[in-house]
């Protein structure tokens, strides 16, 4: 796989560097395992718009003084795609399975996401010893403990590649990350989406009238269901049946400028 180059982060470190930061263990303190997730797509010049307005409110995470940090993920699913059509029908209590691998400090994590029937994510993961292909053995009860799959009926389908930086509000109640850079791929397909913006707002509970998203609200920018699995799957995927994705991936298209 071809090293992915960010072209954000030259552009990205003067507005970040007008944050105050915070490390890993004082970012920990809001890992917000269960919580209300509210995700937002936008231009790499919303955000440069956007950005300038956050830093009174918000600490940006900083690691050996990177601020921008390259994640790859790649995600498990079962040979009929049962928790990409989950995802696609809208079912309650599905579920999201893929192994995260941080670049900047080579930790790499088996992750289970579960979205409830009251729209709340459930995250639970466990650290592995390596990239993986196949969920080895000794994870097998961690599957089995928390998600509805057997790992012996996982393979994985899709890996995805990013650069985050993660903003965390000063009370630690609420976080905030923002992905550049996406790439997804399977095989040998490749899509890329450049110019395209992903932000996660992460929070203990519902609240719409906090600063972030009084701002986005300001700019326009509503919030949206967005999956990088589904929509990566997609993309990559043509003939797949994604019939209520349309307007999600053509509203992508027309920020992204792909045709």
């Amino acid at each position: 796989m071809q090293q992915l180059t960010n072209q954000f982060l030259p552009d990205l470190t003067p507005d970040l560097i007008r944050f105050k930061s915070v490390n890993l263990e004082q970012i920990n303190k809001a890992k917000l395992m269960n919580r209300v997730d509210h995700k937002f797509v936008m231009s790499k010049n919303e955000l440069f718009n956007i950005l300038p307005e956050l830093h009174k409110n918000y600490f940006v995470l900083k690691i050996d003084g990177v601020f921008n940090h390259h994640y790859t993920s790649t995600y498990f699913d079962t040979h009929d795609l049962a928790m990409y059509y989950a995802h696609h029908n809208q079912r309650a209590n599905r579920f999201k399975i893929l192994q995260r691998f941080y670049h900047t400090t080579g930790d790499a994590f088996l992750e289970i996401k579960r979205k409830d029937n009251k729209g709340v994510t459930h995250k639970s993961r466990t650290e592995v010893n390596q990239v993986i292909d196949k969920i080895p053995y000794r994870q097998f009860d961690f599957v089995l403990g928390n998600s509805a799959y057997h790992p012996m009926a996982l393979e994985a389908v899709m890996t995805n590649e990013f650069y985050r930086f993660t903003l965390v509000n000063k009370t630690f109640t609420q976080r905030i990350t923002v992905d550049t850079g996406l790439r997804f791929f399977q095989n040998d397909n490749t899509v890329s989406l450049p110019d395209l913006v992903v932000t996660e707002v992460k929070s203990l509970r519902y609240n719409m009238d906090t600063t972030i998203f009084n701002l986005l609200d300001n700019f326009h920018i509503k919030p949206t269901g967005m999956s990088k699995y589904a929509v990566g799957m997609a993309l990559l995927n043509p003939s797949l049946k994604q019939n209520l994705f349309k307007q999600k991936i053509n509203n992508l298209k027309t920020i992204t400028h792909v045709a």
